[in-house]
């Protein structure tokens, strides 16, 4: 018995749709809508935007100008209506010297000036032409990325791929360098269709042009690897190319560069495959790559808006609980500084007081000259204690030095991840996870990822303040130690003034007493002198434990301060999220309805979008089995699942892989809380991981696409 062939669900007739869902409902206009929905979302998102930079500015100590320096105010949407129907525009990107400008002349049969000799950066500006093939095309030329000193020539290409429709790639045929690689990842990551032209750089001269036209698969073989890289390098942000075309765009030069037509050459070129790859792509997708420019100019923004407002988020949370926990940390150390030097000094004034208290012992003259050998005790008492409390203040000022030191170099060296609290939920994990896998940084070049700037100068915004909770003790303890002396004995000039004449100058006439009697009047008078330094240096202390109180209160109130902006920061991003989300849902409506699907447009509830990677969309019951069945072709993937009972929405995930890959697949395990697929081909690792982000943002549940055939090899 044979094994049944059953048909794709791609395969089945267009002309039994009708039959089974009935008659397509009349056709809503789609640009009325994409109009308005997208005026309407740049309105609601800039204004977002600039609430949180209100935010962040009224956060003593962060530069909110920095903040805002790199992006201004949101862009709004300006795109004119009757530019909806422009040709679609396809612009030329690669590195230097792959042959973009030649590329351009072929296809445009004009232009030559702008060929390259070879040379580093030939292009330098941007350059639009009509291709022969139709006048709803037309083909930008960028200057190439990836050459030395070539900053604001990927500035400019990027700035032109923004306002594409379509990238072509062009790759010569030859290594990627990885400059050119993170452009090509950074393409991918901001959601165009790209297909990759590779240009044969062989010479015509000589026998070169023979082998091109005798033994063309000789010119034009062997370069599986490099398409191999340039896939590699797409699936790393987890996309791939619509097609990959060889040509060799020299050779489709040179055939039009004399008058007549080298039909041979221009037919060994092959470049009539490139514009038939174009021309298809025009034919089926042109009005939703326009729709798609137009949508992704705002949500772009507010995308990388978002994933800033999580980095930026995270950033103050993590400075936040670091710096409180290091406040903790330095006024314990504080506390125990300030206490140990208080009691030094109390001891250090009880041994030099307690050392007069013998001092009538050796008086022999109890007449006048009493009063005299009195004074000069005193006055050696006062120096000693001077020399004691100068000592014994700077001890405590340089004690106070290295705590702070000593604790700023280990808070230094505690890693972020100890404080970064997993609260993030909320926040649409796709983009910075491709950013990571691609291993590109937060990037701003040409508003590639506008709004990506805030997470990085967040940094730079609070670290240009006095550093740390310990900043504002140093300067505080060393003013209060630096007169710390002065004060304390400032304070005792009127005592030790009335320590003197009671000595000599009392009622039982002390002058004319005996040494016991001297003994009983110095033991009190010495006590109540060691009172009253202790309560004059207690009082310094009180004014250096004030300062510290009111330093450590000002370094809390700052980190009750990050932590409230960070919240109110992940309240604008869920409040963003919102408004992505029901863009990403008036986008796939516009898109089925351009498809000609209007009864799906009407039955979508909602809907993820991963630019250039896949859109999943929420049906009705009736309107998924059609989409499953004849499934919209709308020039993004499309997957489609239906809603879920509570507690089995990780388990819908699978109804989604298997509308994002034509291969069997397999729920291996699901919970309430997320689910794992297991899908049958040879997927790559980092397309399954986007795919996984991509639902779990969806679903709101954690789903891990695997691939089968790897995990069994494993």
């Amino acid at each position: 018995m044979t094994v049944r062939d059953v048909p794709s669900r791609h395969k089945w007739l267009p002309s039994a749709l009708p039959a089974f869902f009935g008659e397509e409902p009349m056709l809503s206009d789609p640009w009325p809508q994409i109009r308005d929905v997208v005026a309407t979302f740049a309105a609601q998102a800039g204004a977002i935007r600039d609430q949180a930079l209100h935010d962040a500015s009224e956060l003593d100590g962060i530069d909110s100008e920095l903040l805002s320096a790199d992006n201004g105010s949101w862009v709004a949407w300006q795109e004119a209506t009757d530019d909806f129907h422009a040709p679609m525009r396809v612009v030329l990107m690669g590195r230097t010297m792959a042959g973009k400008s030649s590329l351009l002349s072929a296809l445009s049969g004009s232009h030559f000036d702008r060929i390259g000799d070879g040379s580093q950066r030939f292009s330098r500006d941007v350059f639009t032409a009509i291709p022969t093939a139709s006048s709803r095309i037309e083909v930008v030329d960028t200057p190439g990325v990836g050459a030395r000193d070539g900053a604001e020539d990927f500035e400019l290409a990027f700035n032109a791929a923004h306002h594409a429709d379509l990238i072509l790639w062009v790759a010569s045929s030859d290594s990627i360098q990885e400059e050119t690689a993170r452009a090509l990842r950074l393409i991918g990551v901001i959601g165009k269709p790209i297909i990759v032209a590779l240009n044969c750089r062989q010479s015509l001269k000589g026998v070169g042009r023979l082998n091109l036209l005798r033994f063309p698969e000789r010119v034009f073989c062997n370069r599986d690897g490099l398409v191999d890289e340039i896939r590699r390098h797409m699936a790393a942000v987890g996309v791939e190319p619509l097609d990959v075309v060889y040509v060799h765009a020299l050779a489709a030069t040179e055939a039009l560069a004399h008058g007549e037509v080298d039909a041979e050459l221009h037919a060994a070129s092959r470049i009539d495959d490139l514009t038939q790859a174009l021309m298809r792509e025009h034919a089926t997708h042109s009005e939703s790559r326009r729709a798609l420019r137009v949508v992704d100019g705002q949500r772009r923004q507010a995308d990388s808006l978002m994933h800033s407002w999580a980095q930026g988020s995270t950033m103050l949370r993590v400075q936040a609980e670091h710096d409180r926990k290091q406040n903790e940390d330095v006024h314990a150390r504080l506390d125990r500084v300030t206490r140990s030097a208080a009691e030094a000094i109390a001891s250090d004034i009880a041994i030099a007081v307690d050392r007069r208290r013998d001092w009538h012992l050796s008086a022999t003259d109890f007449g006048k000259s009493l009063q005299l050998a009195w004074e000069k005790e005193l006055d050696a008492l006062q120096a000693e204690l001077r020399k004691t409390l100068e000592d014994s203040f700077s001890r405590l000022r340089d004690a106070v030095d290295s705590t702070i030191a000593d604790a700023d170099a280990e808070w230094a060296s505690v890693s972020p991840d100890r404080f970064a609290l997993r609260d993030l939920t909320g926040f649409d994990s796709v983009l910075g996870n491709r950013l990571g896998r691609a291993g590109i940084a937060v990037v701003s070049v040409g508003g590639s990822l506008a709004g990506m700037w805030a997470g990085a100068q967040l940094g730079a915004a609070i670290g240009g303040t006095a550093g740390g909770p310990a900043a504002p003790i140093t300067a505080a303890v060393g003013a209060i130690i630096g007169v710390g002396v002065s004060v304390a004995l400032s304070l005792l000039t009127g005592p030790l003034k009335g320590f003197v004449d009671r000595v000599f100058l009392g009622e039982d006439g002390v002058l004319r007493k005996r040494r016991d009697e001297v003994a009983k009047q110095v033991g009190p008078l010495l006590d109540e002198l060691k009172g009253e330094y202790e309560r004059a240096v207690d009082e310094q202390l009180d004014v250096l434990r004030g300062s510290l109180a009111s330093a450590r209160s000002q370094s809390e109130g700052r980190s009750a301060a990050l932590a409230l902006l960070a919240n109110r920061w992940t309240q604008h991003s869920e409040a963003l999220g919102a408004l992505i989300r029901e863009l990403d849902k008036e986008t796939t409506e516009a898109l089925l309805r351009i498809a000609g699907r209007e009864r799906l447009a009407r039955s979508v509830k909602r809907a993820t979008r991963a630019p250039g990677v896949c859109i999943l969309a929420e049906l009705e019951d009736a309107a998924f089995s059609e989409a499953w069945l004849y499934p919209p072709d709308i020039a993004e993937r499309l997957a489609c699942g239906r809603a879920r009972d509570a507690g089995g929405e990780a388990a819908g995930a699978l109804s989604y892989a298997l509308g994002l890959i034509d291969a069997p697949a397999r729920l291996v395990r699901a919970d309430s809380a997320s689910a794992t697929i297991c899908v049958d081909a040879d997927l790559p690792a980092e397309i399954a991981e986007t795919w996984s982000d991509a639902l779990t943002s969806h679903i709101g549940k954690r789903i891990c696409i695997d691939n089968a055939r790897r995990t069994s090899a494993s």
